[in-house]
Parts: C-alpha cells; sequence; structure tokens
C-alpha cells in the first residue's frame, strides 16, 4: 500500500529536481511556482525541519524513496525523510484494521532532497493514492503469507528432513553391520568415521564383535580339545570291542561308539557355524548336487534330482554341501527316499527337499530347528540323530544370506525349502 504512492511521489520530485537544475538560478523562482500542483509542494530550504520520531513509515519509505530517485536520476542524491505515513479513506493515519478495510488508501510524504552539499534543500510535500492500482487485500495478504511463511516452512522442513537423514545414515550403518553380524560374525568391521559421537559407538561395536569373535574362537578351541580327547578312549574302546568274543555283543558295542563319534562330530561342526571360512568362492550348484546324488546313489540311496540352478552361487562349498546333506539325510532317515528339486529364478535358487515320511507336526516346524531338539519317535539307535543337523543347515544358509524352512506335504511328507541367493541379489 505504501509503495505505489513513494514510487511516484519520488519520480514527481526527482522530474522537478531535473528541470529547476537545468535552468539558470535567476528562472528557477518563476519554474518553481510552475511546478507547485494540487498534492505536490515544493520550495528551496537553507536548513531542514525536524524529522518525525520514531515512525516506521519514516523508516519504511527512506531507502524506498532514494533507491526511486537514484534510478530516475541516474546518480546518488541525498534525501532526507521528515515524515511519511499512510492515510484511511477519511484521511486520518491508518491503523491494521484501517489498512485491511481501506477502499482507496494514500501515503502523505514530506521529503528534502539535494545533489551536493553546497545545494540548497529542496523540500517537496504532498500525497499520493494508489494511482489506479486495484489490490485486493486479501489476495496481497495472501500472497504474502504464501510467498514468506510457506515458502520458510517449506525450506526449514526439506533441511530438516536433509539433516535427519545426516544424521540417521550413521545409524543405518550401523544397524545394516549389526544385522551381517547376526548372518555373519566374521562381516568387515564398521567403518571409524563421522562425528565424534558415531565414531565411538563404531569403535565400541567393533570391539564387541572383536571380544565375540575371540569367545568363539576360544569355545572351538576348546570343544577342539575335548573332541580329540574324546576320540583317544573311543579309539581304545573300539580296539577291545575287536577283542570281545561274541558277534552281536560286537555290535551292539560298535553302534554305540558310532554314536559317540557322531555326537563328536556333530556337535563341533555346530560350534564352528557349519561353515568353513577358508573354502570361500564360487560355487557350481549342478556340479556339486549331481556328485552328491551320483554318491548317494552309488550306495544305494534312493534320491532323485531334477532341475536346474543354472549358474553358480557365492558361498562356501564344503558349508553348502553339509548343508544340503543333512536334509537328504534326513529325508533318507525318516522316509526312506528323497528328491531334489532345483528351481532358479534371477534373484534366487531354490534347492527342495522332499519325502513321503511321516512328517512333523505343524507346531513343531521351528522347534525341530533347536539344537539337540528331536521328536519322541525319533528318539532311537536306529533313527534318531543327535538333534543338530538342522540346526547346522540353518546356520549354514543364514551365512549364505539365505533361509531354510520346513513344511508337510500335502498327502503326506515333509518338504525342506532352501533359498540362496544369487551374487548381488542378497536378502
Amino acid at each position: 500500500m505504501q509503495e505505489i504512492p513513494a514510487r511516484v511521489f519520488a519520480t514527481r520530485v526527482a522530474d522537478a529536481l531535473r528541470l529547476l537544475d537545468a535552468r539558470p538560478p535567476q528562472d528557477r523562482a518563476e519554474l518553481m511556482a510552475a511546478l507547485q500542483a494540487p498534492g505536490l509542494s515544493l520550495r528551496f530550504a537553507s536548513q531542514l525541519p525536524a524529522p518525525q520520531a520514531g515512525s516506521q513509515d519514516v523508516q519504511r519509505s527512506s531507502a524506498l524513496l532514494q533507491h526511486a530517485m537514484r534510478v530516475h536520476l541516474g546518480r546518488p542524491v541525498e534525501v532526507r525523510v521528515i515524515s511519511a505515513q499512510l492515510l484511511d479513506d477519511r484521511g486520518r493515519p491508518a491503523n491494521t484494521w484501517a489498512m485491511l478495510s481501506a477502499q482507496e488508501p494514500a501515503a502523505q510524504f514530506r521529503i528534502a532532497v539535494r545533489r551536493d552539499p553546497d545545494d540548497p534543500w529542496l523540500l517537496a510535500e504532498g500525497h499520493e493514492d494508489e494511482n489506479g492500482a486495484d489490490l485486493d487485500r486479501v489476495g496481497t495478504i495472501a500472497d504474502y503469507v504464501v510467498r514468506i511463511y510457506l515458502l520458510r516452512i517449506l525450506i526449514v522442513g526439506v533441511l530438516t528432513w536433509l539433516a535427519v537423514r545426516l544424521a540417521m545414515t550413521p545409524l543405518k550403518r550401523m544397524a545394516d553391520a549389526a544385522e551381517a553380524l547376526g548372518r555373519d560374525i566374521h562381516s568387515p568391521p564398521l567403518e571409524t568415521s563421522g562425528p565424534r559421537e558415531v565414531r565411538r559407538a563404531a569403535e565400541a561395536f567393533n570391539a564387541m564383535q572383536h571380544k565375540v569373535i575371540g569367545h568363539i574362537e576360544e569355545r572351538t578351541r576348546f570343544l577342539a580339545a575335548v573332541s580329540h580327547d574324546l576320540r583317544s578312549p573311543i579309539t581304545r574302546l573300539r580296539l577291545r570291542t575287536e577283542m570281545l568274543p561274541g558277534e552281536e555283543q560286537k555290535a551292539g558295542f560298535r553302534k554305540d561308539l558310532a554314536e559317540m563319534e557322531g555326537m563328536v562330530d556333530a556337535t563341533l561342526s555346530f560350534m564352528k557355524g557349519g561353515v568353513d571360512e577358508e573354502l570361500t568362492g564360487d560355487v557350481d550348484l549342478d556340479a556339486m548336487l549331481g556328485e552328491m546324488v551320483a554318491n548317494l546313489q552309488d550306495h544305494g540311496a534312493a534320491v532323485t534330482l531334477s532341475g536346474s540352478a543354472n549358474g553358480r552361487v557365492a558361498g562356501f562349498p564344503n558349508g553348502l554341501r553339509r548343508c544340503i546333506g543333512n536334509l537328504v539325510e534326513n529325508a533318507l532317515r525318516y522316509a526312506g527316499a528323497a528328491q531334489i528339486v532345483v528351481c532358479a529364478s534371477p534373484a534366487h535358487i531354490a534347492i527342495t527337499v522332499q519325502d513321503r515320511g511321516p512328517g512333523i507336526p505343524e507346531e513343531a516346524l521351528d522347534l525341530v530347528f533347536e539344537p539337540f531338539y528331536r521328536q519322541e519317535d525319533s528318539r532311537n539307535v536306529a533313527s534318531g540323530g543327535v538333534g543338530l543337523g538342522l540346526s547346522i543347515a540353518r546356520d549354514i544358509a543364514a551365512a549364505h544370506h539365505g533361509t531354510l524352512w520346513l513344511r508337510n506335504r500335502s498327502g503326506g511328507g515333509l518338504e525342506a525349502d532352501l533359498r540362496l541367493p544369487r551374487a548381488g541379489c542378497r536378502t
């Protein structure tokens, strides 16, 4: 509301100052009289009157008037705003409510201008309205709110989002590292970079990983020593068994000793995690499965293989062989036959081991993955294992970023579903 009148008034005063400067000094009085007009009064003065004190309109108008006159004259001029105020429809000083409701507001100015310090001041007094500009008060206020406040809120929101993203990136990195640690205790350590708190958290995480690895290695060495110590008396018992007189008694002792040795080997393999870290490489699943099935068939096992992996996977060859072997062994133990079905997709390779055995109760499908858990009806010498085969198989699947699930088949039997991601498609 004040901008348009200020610019018009500044233009009129600048034009008058240009015309006065172009005339000889003796002709300026006559020109001054001719320039007087309704809404504009001009005169020269050697001294300035006292300015209006504490007026926000003066402060707002001063810079605007100086800029408008400098642009119009093409050179800097000295401008002093003595008084400036907005007037409502009745010619009274306008307050906030009047500014919202006034139909024809006007601005009244009194300024002093001179080009050089030696020139007299040109005092100009007058008033200007909006000069025909059709301003919608509500639209103007809405535009101000949108441009100033909503734009600020948008900028602050974007900056806040960026700040949160920057702050959450280290936490996401730590969460990914913790998830990787759960799958593979030998996953790469966290980078110790970023703010001090993030570096300290990464260092603490790496120290924890180092301690956990140390505890596992110490436990594995202890179990290996116990396993070695147990093998010696088992071997001595084998020798003494062969010296027994009865063949039936020998067979019983041999079976018991074989079960003891199997328990020792399975326990040690489970404590190692079922994966040999030194044998990491690309695994040709088709060749591995073909060799495994051929060996089992040579020993009279009823095992069939269908489907193809159509590619390699990055993993642990011995670990994968042990994982699939445990699943096939379970199927042969409880059903007498096993079918291996391989399905390949761009992201995964699914290896399914199927049988037509008695299956597992639905409530025990997850329990059988617990270490040393066995169904009651399998706790016998003929069919009962140690209870670690499925636990080892699932640990190996997790080490390969895969999954292993059991489900009962319609019509009877069990199905073990092993899914391994291809390289670059880890989940």
